[in-house]
């Protein structure tokens, strides 16, 4: 592979690294690691770490494609996991709440006894 890679928009590469050699062919592996990063609709930014493993058989075109590849998988990720919009701080405070009262109502449930059921009256 020689020559510049083409690199996806927002990713940064960070270079490539010996692996090893391949047991079948006895070729060298290597390891050529990006960084992808993306935005959600709410302007939060995602990141991840692609590791793409290629062996001296592997050509330049291949591996840009896996790349772009990769990328596209974690856009459309990004566009489909993250289109809920975080919860606000009161919401979070809300959430940490309830989660107190059912925390403190399944200790109370768990001291009892004599196995009967504990409801908490409103």
């Amino acid at each position: 592979m020689t020559g510049k890679l083409w690199i996806p928009k927002g990713a940064s590469y960070s270079g490539v690294a010996p692996l090893g050699r391949n047991a079948e062919t006895g070729g060298s592996v290597v390891r050529h690691q990006f960084m992808l990063r993306a935005k959600d609709k709410f302007g939060r930014e995602h990141k991840t770490r692609v590791e793409i493993l290629a062996d001296e058989d592997t050509s330049q075109n291949q591996l840009e494609e896996m790349m772009g590849n990769a990328a596209e998988r974690f856009m459309e990720e990004v566009r489909t996991k993250y289109d809920k919009r975080p919860p606000t701080q009161d919401e979070k405070k809300q959430i940490a709440q309830a989660l107190e009262s059912f925390r403190v109502s399944a200790a109370m449930r768990r001291e009892r006894t004599n196995k009967v059921r504990y409801y908490q009256l409103v």
